[in-house]
């Protein structure tokens, strides 16, 4: 369990800071929500997820803990946008969905990224 909090703790802090800022950032000005779309967010999702799998197995984790770091990592985009966008914002319940959906995703892909990195970098080197 230990490297699992140790892989996950500052990806959390990171992504907390970044979808509240984001919320009231669209709370302030609506208008945001044309700006800040999915090309915006993805490589924060790829780059989180893949923080929080390999610094889970840099921690001592093994490949499967990784994934479910950013597996666990994703629900943060997801209660982002049901709970923040969906309920607080009132958006459109169908958009929001398909919004947390993709963060989820994003965070998991970003997650296998970051667990092939953890593994190759761990690799010793083989040349003659």
């Amino acid at each position: 369990m230990q490297p699992l909090v140790r892989g996950l703790t500052w990806p959390v802090v990171s992504l907390v800071l970044i979808g509240a800022s984001h919320l009231v950032g669209e709370m302030v000005r609506p208008e945001l929500h044309d700006a800040i779309g999915p090309a915006v967010a993805m490589p924060i999702y790829l780059v989180a997820g893949a923080w929080a799998a390999f610094g889970t197995i840099r921690a001592g984790g093994s490949i499967s803990i990784g994934l479910v770091a950013a597996a666990i990592l994703g629900l943060l985009p997801v209660g982002l946008q049901l709970i923040g966008f969906g309920l607080v914002l009132a958006r459109d319940p169908a958009a929001v969905t398909t919004a947390a959906l993709f963060g989820w995703l994003g965070v998991f892909w970003g997650g296998s990224l970051g667990m092939g990195l953890a593994r190759g970098a761990a690799m010793p080197d083989v040349h003659p």
